[in-house]
């Protein structure tokens, strides 16, 4: 294995077991999109997290001064600090613009400070602009050159721009294109789009050297529905998940949390891992 032993010793805090997989939750919405549903009490879902069994959060720099003592006092969930801040889910409305951008608002040395186990960037490909692109790359250098000297893991998010030349960002071939290209970067750990089936993912991890792991989206309305997308993701022999609203603005979070888990580290089933979590009504697909 070409990491160091510092990076080793972060990325089982992320992906524990023998499995070595990982449940983790994307807490950073806010610094994108400001205010959002199930971001308004940041300690007391913090607080849910570690009692659902969440392995690691996503958190920026903000929320990680402000209120990682929690995770200090629930022994967990590990930190991933996001430090970048995008307006390419900033979709419709007075605050959008025709093109995504995105920029760095803290550094590795920030994690190393709050020991964060790993840091996260957005890779965006595909922009309207070319310079745009050719930022992010060079962003990515960046950071990717002073996790290696620290020894942390470089979580590296990868995923077409929103309204530029991908026609379809959850297009396999598209997905797959993206992924490689970030491992080539220097990624420890990949979080990607779900590319459009579990075959395609299939593929995906199979040519991928590192762990890929899946983000979530929006939620689609349904808890169900994220559990079997979980069971999908896993079967496909990635390494788990790093969903946000999913999990955060679901009917039932932890029960929502609990379920996932038990998928992705127990091997349930759907039905299995919703018979155990403890729903007050069963969920049902949208």
């Amino acid at each position: 294995m070409s990491q160091t032993l510092g990076k080793q010793i972060r990325l089982s805090r992320i992906l524990p077991g023998a499995s070595h997989r990982g449940f983790c939750v994307a807490f950073d919405h806010a610094l994108q999109l400001g205010a959002l549903k199930g971001l308004e009490a940041p300690e007391a879902m913090l607080d849910t997290m570690a009692e659902a069994g969440v392995d690691a959060v996503i958190l920026p720099l903000g929320s990680a001064m402000r209120h990682g003592a929690r995770l200090v006092a629930n022994r967990g969930p590990a930190l991933i600090l996001r430090l970048d801040q995008t307006t390419m889910w900033r979709e419709g409305g007075e605050l959008a613009y025709p093109d995504g951008h995105t920029r760095l608002i803290a550094g590795v040395d920030d994690a190393v400070r709050l020991g964060a186990e790993a840091v996260i960037t957005y890779l965006f490909v595909a922009h309207n602009d070319p310079a745009e692109e050719t930022n992010a790359f060079r962003d990515n250098a960046a950071v990717n050159a002073a996790a290696r000297e620290a020894g942390i893991v470089h979580i590296v998010e990868t995923m077409g721009a929103r309204h530029a030349k991908a026609a379809d960002v959850n297009d396999g071939e598209f997905v797959r294109f993206h992924v490689r290209v970030g491992m080539e970067m220097g990624a420890d750990v990949i979080k990607t789009d779900w590319p459009g089936s579990r075959e395609a993912l299939a593929r995906i991890v199979r040519e991928t050297s590192v762990p890929v792991m899946l983000a979530g989206g929006p939620s689609n309305g349904s808890d169900r529905g994220t559990l079997e997308l979980v069971h999908s993701i896993v079967s496909a022999g990635a390494a788990g998940i790093l969903f946000g609203r999913a999990i955060f603005q679901a009917a039932e979070p932890i029960a929502v949390m609990r379920a996932c888990r038990a998928i992705i580290h127990d091997g349930y089933s759907v039905d299995e891992a919703i018979e155990g979590a403890g729903f007050r009504t069963r969920p049902r697909a949208a």
